[in-house]
C-alpha cells in the first residue's frame, strides 16, 4: 500500500524531489493524469461481494468509562456491556446520541473485533427488523447472512471457485484445499456435496485457510489491493489535481505529514489520543504494547 502511494523510491524520496518515475518508482499519487483504462471508477460488485464482514461485529459494545483516570495500560474501566440490536434503528440512534462520539470511539478502540472465519456471524443479525424512513418497524424481518449469499447469486457473481480463477489463483479441488476444520468439512460436503464448484463465495471466504498474519482471506486480500490501486489511479484528486491549487497549501501539507489513521484522530481530538491510546497504532487495540501486533479494535471494522 505504500508503494502504491510512494512508489519503490519511497517517501523520502518523493518529499524531496517529488514525483519521479512515474507510477512504479514514484507512485500513483501525483500523476499527471488519471487512468480508469477506459471504465467509469466505481465499486464493483466483487468488492462488495468480498466486504460483507459482519462476522466482524460483536454480540456486545464494551460501554466504558472515560471518566476514570488512565491505568498503567490505559485501559477504561468497563461500565456494562450494551447488546449491539439495541444501537440499531431510531432508538439505537437515540441510544449512541446518549453515549457521546467519545465514549463510543474509545469504548470501541478497547474491544477486538470479531474473527472472519465460519459460524461466527452475530446471531442478532439473523433477525433483524427494518424500519421504514419514520422509524416504525417493518413486518418483514431480515435473515442477513441468507441475505448475503441470496445477493451473490442474484446478481451472477462467480462461486468461490470461479472466482478465484478469474483473479488467476489456484482453486480448490476438494474441500481439503480450503479448510483444515474437520467440522466444516464435514458440514460443507453435507450442503454441497463434493462439488467444490458449488461453493458459495460468502461460504468460502470465511472458510478459507489465512496466511500467516492476515484477518482477512488471500482471495478477499486480492480485490482489495486492486481496488485500492484503482481508487488512487482513477481519481483527480490523487493525480492531476493533488496540488496547492486544488487542496490549498496547508491541505497539502496535512495530506503528505499525514501517515497513519492515529494521526487522523490526533489532529481531530487530542485528548483521546494523548489519554486513551496506548498502542503505536490505531489498528491495534488500544491498550496494547507500543509497536506490538494485536487484534484489531472494534471500530476499524464495522462494515458499511
Amino acid at each position: 500500500m505504500r508503494v502504491n502511494w510512494y512508489g519503490l523510491l519511497g517517501k523520502k524520496f518523493k518529499d524531496a524531489f517529488g514525483h519521479v518515475g512515474g507510477a512504479i518508482l514514484g507512485g500513483m499519487v501525483g500523476l499527471k493524469k488519471p487512468n480508469n483504462h477506459g471504465v467509469p471508477y466505481s465499486l464493483t460488485e466483487e468488492f462488495v461481494s468480498v466486504y460483507r464482514m459482519h462476522a466482524l461485529l460483536p454480540d456486545h459494545l464494551n460501554l466504558r468509562d472515560i471518566s476514570a483516570k488512565p491505568g498503567p495500560n490505559k485501559s477504561p474501566p468497563l461500565i456494562r456491556k450494551i447488546p449491539m440490536q439495541n444501537l440499531i434503528g431510531k432508538e439505537g440512534e437515540k441510544a449512541l446520541s446518549q453515549i457521546g462520539f467519545t465514549r463510543q470511539l474509545v469504548s470501541m478502540g478497547h474491544q477486538a473485533c470479531g474473527s472472519l472465519e465460519l459460524w461466527n456471524y452475530p446471531l442478532w443479525l439473523r433477525d433483524v427488523i427494518p424500519q421504514d424512513p419514520d422509524g416504525r418497524d417493518r413486518p418483514d424481518h431480515v435473515d442477513l447472512p441468507s441475505l448475503e449469499v441470496y445477493r451473490d447469486r442474484e446478481r451472477s457473481v462467480a462461486r468461490y471457485n470461479e472466482f478465484r480463477r478469474a483473479l488467476m489463483l489456484i482453486p480448490i479441488s476438494k474441500w481439503e484445499d480450503l479448510t483444515d476444520d474437520d467440522e466444516a468439512i464435514k458440514t460443507l460436503k453435507e450442503v454441497y456435496g463434493d462439488d467444490v464448484e458449488e461453493l458459495d463465495l460468502q461460504v468460502g471466504l470465511m472458510a478459507e485457510k489465512k496466511i500467516k498474519g492476515f484477518a482477512i482471506s488471500e482471495t478477499a486480500f486480492v480485490i482489495f489491493l486492486l481496488m485500492a490501486s484503482r481508487r488512487l489511479e482513477a481519481d483527480r484528486f490523487f493525480t492531476s489535481d493533488f496540488n496547492e491549487e486544488t487542496y490549498t497549501k496547508r491541505g497539502l501539507e496535512w495530506v503528505n505529514k499525514t501517515e497513519s489513521l492515529k494521526d487522523v484522530i490526533d489532529r481531530h481530538y487530542p485528548e483521546i489520543t494523548d489519554k486513551w491510546m496506548n498502542s503505536s497504532s490505531a489498528f491495534s487495540v488500544w491498550d496494547s504494547l507500543p509497536n506490538a501486533h494485536n487484534p484489531i479494535p472494534l471500530y476499524l471494522r464495522v462494515p458499511a
